[in-house]
């Protein structure tokens, strides 16, 4: 196991292919991303083959969580084939030899699905694992109920998507009537980079913090995404604007590994009768058939059924796809009372 040297380009660039590359990669995972959270401490782990190969990467990130005391916080990791829990456990020790003394637990979140096998051998390794107890979106840092679209077909009743009409074709009749209304009532979609487009994007996401009644991200988060990530092709803004060119919705993606990743978006209600979101989507999906995506990540959901709102919009679009709930958390507790205290901000 090694450390990751920051200041060694060439360990950097290596450490960043892999994590890209590999099918368990995540941005997240990215040592950029550490840049984006640069009020966190960081630390990059590594292991290596005979051949000098990556083969397992473990991004940590650190921040006084109760006071006094440092989470450490893995955000959809490691790396690693997370199947392989004693090689995750390895992993997690040695984390915490090159963390501060201070951390109280170092949490993990990866992508991988549920099963009553896999949580049962994290807990014989000494893992608390959160999952199907948590009944409530926000009581995990990521939901851990999720919906994403595969091009390659997975779903039941699915066929490989390979074009436009083919996409089309995924979605429930309802909310294909909706892209054509949007397209119809004038409705375009401008996709960029810009600070400009970031600036028209953080109006309509504040707009929609407000009518949920959410708190929400300050600009200056978006601001440096935008300067960390404009020169290369994994972040897009795009913008639905009406037929004056007023702003309307607005979501920002990530083009990473194998999946488009749709992080955040806004919208104002004021329009909602142009169904602008739904063109958001048609647009996102489109980037994602172009970069031969295997998925595209809607992101997370309260529950699996139509009463959900986020999931009754979602799962129009993936309703051919299998609904998904990962492992949940995996935290290995370096200070009980510490950990005990943290858990308040997670009741429902």
């Amino acid at each position: 196991m090694a450390v990751l040297d920051l200041n060694n380009n060439n360990a950097v660039q290596k450490y960043r292919a892999f994590v890209e590359n590999s099918p368990y990669g995540q941005v997240t995972q990215d040592p950029k991303w550490g840049e984006l959270k640069s009020n966190w401490g960081h630390v990059y782990i590594y292991r290596e083959n005979e051949a000098g190969e990556i083969i397992a990467a473990m991004s940590v990130l650190t921040v006084e969580a109760v006071p006094g005391k440092l989470l450490a916080y893995c955000p959809k990791g490691p790396v690693a084939n997370v199947k392989d829990e004693k090689l995750v456990k390895s992993m997690v020790e040695e984390a915490l030899d090159n963390l501060p003394k201070n951390v109280f637990l170092l949490r993990m979140d990866p992508e991988v699905y549920y099963s009553d096998e896999l949580d049962a051998a994290y807990k014989n390794e000494g893992f608390v694992t959160r999952n199907t107890e948590i009944n409530y979106m926000h009581g995990n840092i990521q939901p851990r109920k999720n919906v994403e679209l595969y091009y390659d077909g997975r779903g039941e009743g699915a066929q490989v998507i390979t074009n436009e009409d083919e996409l089309m074709l995924h979605f429930k009749g309802k909310h294909r009537n909706f892209i054509r209304r949007a397209i119809r009532d004038g409705v375009t979609v401008e996709a960029g980079q810009s600070m400009e487009e970031v600036k028209e994007f953080f109006e309509l996401y504040k707009l929609t913090a407000a009518v949920h009644e959410i708190t929400y991200r300050p600009f200056e988060y978006f601001e440096k995404m935008q300067k960390i990530w404009s020169d290369t092709n994994r972040f897009r803004v795009f913008i639905a604007k009406a037929e004056d060119g007023t702003p309307v919705a607005a979501g920002i993606g990530f083009n990473y590994g194998e999946k488009i990743w749709y992080m955040y978006a806004g919208s104002n209600r004021e329009y909602r009768q142009l169904e602008a979101p739904y063109l958001i989507q048609w647009e996102m999906l489109k980037w994602g058939l172009e970069e031969k995506k295997v998925r595209y990540d809607f992101g997370g959901v309260g529950e699996f059924t139509s009463e959900d709102g986020l999931y009754k919009f979602k799962h129009g679009f993936a309703y051919h796809d299998p609904d998904l709930a990962y492992i949940g958390e995996l935290d290995w507790v370096v200070d009980q009372e510490a950990y005990d205290k943290y858990l308040e901000g997670f009741a429902e």
